[in-house]
């Protein structure tokens, strides 16, 4: 999961977002450009508590975060 946390950091440095794609169970896309792929929701909340990212703004009705 450490590599996954990693790789995130790395794709949110280079301009990618996060997408909340369901609230139950919670569910989230990390994309860059066109691209996206599954993002685990224990290496989102890594990213949260060490505040790399930051909810940004809703888009039809899916919760979006950006790099901090």
């Amino acid at each position: 999961m450490q590599n996954q946390y990693e790789a995130a950091r790395e794709l949110l440095a280079a301009g990618a977002f996060i997408e909340q794609v369901t609230d139950a169970p919670l569910a989230y896309r990390i994309r860059l450009s066109r691209d996206s792929a599954p993002l685990p929701a224990g290496v989102f909340q890594q990213l949260v508590a060490h505040k790399v990212v930051r909810a940004s703004c809703r888009v039809s009705g899916r919760m979006r975060y950006v790099a901090a």
